[in-house]
């Protein structure tokens, strides 16, 4: 968070200001091209936090949900969950949104060390996929890889299909209606593959909302002006 190139302080730099200058809801809502009373009254979510102006506390539906699909009840501890990376939730709708930088978007760790569940039998930690044994194969239409598989789609697509699940789940639970969306910069390295992937994942749900892919510009000048230079103003300046 300290570092002027963090991926984490442009996500907080760029979400909180919004929410400090008053803008989240009208921003997100012109960015997406939906009806500005889609994000009245937006509170924002970020790493699982529930960010106040002042204080910040564990947001407890995410806890819930991600405790419901990602436990294995085997006993082996299941680590820290910082994702989704920002939430923004309305009285009417829940927006999952997965935040990059310079950065790619994230493949499944089990499959690049060789020890997915539904390939590699012998090296494998546990018996199941967490994500193809709750529901996985409902919503979209790449099929689970099999024992060899050279490559999978679950993997090439790991971060997008684990916020469908997360968000679906979410806005089950809370009865709100489901947006899903992808960031990052247009002039920086890997927007295009970035593009290629979600418009690909896009393609192969069967069920639920697809993703839209926003520039950060998209956000802070949303309304034609610069939402965010009150805020910059504000800032430490870096030396």
């Amino acid at each position: 968070m300290l570092s002027p190139i963090s991926e984490d302080k442009l996500t907080w730099d760029c979400f909180f200001g919004l929410k400090q200058a008053e803008s989240l809801g009208p921003a997100l809502s012109a960015a997406l091209n939906l009806p500005p009373d889609t994000f009245k009254e937006a509170e924002l979510i970020l790493w699982g936090f529930q960010i106040g102006e002042s204080s910040y506390a564990p947001w407890g539906p995410l806890a819930r949900v991600l405790a419901e699909l990602e436990c294995y009840n085997d006993g082996k501890p299941e680590g820290q969950k910082t994702e989704p990376d920002a939430i923004i939730l309305s009285s009417t709708s829940i927006t999952v949104i997965e935040c990059k930088r310079t950065s790619s978007l994230g493949h499944c760790s089990r499959f690049g060390k060789r020890e997915c569940p539904e390939v590699n039998l012998e090296q494998r930690k546990r018996l199941y996929c967490q994500y193809w044994a709750r529901g996985l194969s409902e919503l979209i239409t790449f099929p689970k890889p099999l024992p060899g598989a050279g490559a999978a789609h679950c993997d090439r697509f790991y971060q997008l299909m684990r916020n469908e699940m997360v968000g679906l789940r979410l806005a089950h639970l809370l009865g709100l209606r489901l947006h899903l969306v992808t960031v990052k910069g247009k002039n920086s390295a890997g927007f295009a593959q970035m593009e290629e992937d979600v418009r690909s994942f896009n393609g192969s749900i069967s069920l639920g909302p697809k993703f839209s892919i926003l520039c950060w510009n998209d956000l802070r000048f949303a309304k034609g002006k610069d939402l965010l230079a009150a805020y910059v103003s504000e800032l430490p300046r870096i030396a």
